[in-house]
């Protein structure tokens, strides 16, 4: 029994700097478009725009499985964050983000992006409209992001269009090349 419980200790343990490695790999990846002079909104509709349908397996999911099978890839990719499930209804759904974020965990949630010289207004920014594009696929609309309380709030929305400012943003940032 106490072998059993130290080799799952050990998967645990790997599967952690596995989630913190992915976390460096996504974050990397924005520290480098940055200083590429792309907006964070442009580099997530690069990685984002395509695949939703594939992932989901249903091109037009309900907004509560959505949410379930996202929560489900929190729950594996991010498995020091902590969230509640509010509402899993065929319109609407919802989870907030109780310990730590898709951003960072921890005690310094911020660290890593830091040290890659992100902010958390790059970050956010960059999460905002990767799940904006992403959602858009499946016809939902996603709202993410801090609330005035500044828990992170994961909302979905079954039928939606891309925000205006995630369109203006990418219009803009391309004009200024």
């Amino acid at each position: 029994m106490a072998e059993n419980k130290s080799r799952e200790d050990r998967i645990l343990l790997l599967w952690r700097k596995t989630s913190l490695g992915r976390l460096y790999l996504e974050l990397g990846g924005l520290s480098f478009a940055l200083k590429k002079g792309f907006s964070p909104e442009e580099y997530a509709f690069h990685l984002w725009r395509k695949g939703a349908k594939i992932w989901m397996k249903n091109p037009s999911p309900t907004a509560g499985e959505y949410l379930l099978k996202e929560a489900e890839a929190f729950r594996c990719f991010y498995p020091e964050v902590v969230f509640n499930i509010l509402k899993t209804d065929e319109d609407r759904a919802e989870l907030i983000f109780i310990k730590g974020c898709l951003g960072g965990w921890g005690e310094d949630p911020w660290r890593h992006a830091r040290h890659l010289g992100l902010t958390k207004e790059n970050v956010c920014a960059y999460c905002h409209e990767s799940f904006s594009i992403w959602a858009k696929q499946l016809n939902l609309k996603v709202h993410i992001g801090p609330q005035r309380n500044q828990i992170c709030r994961l909302q979905v929305i079954k039928g939606g269009e891309e925000s205006d400012l995630s369109k203006n943003k990418r219009k803009n940032s391309k004009e200024r090349r």
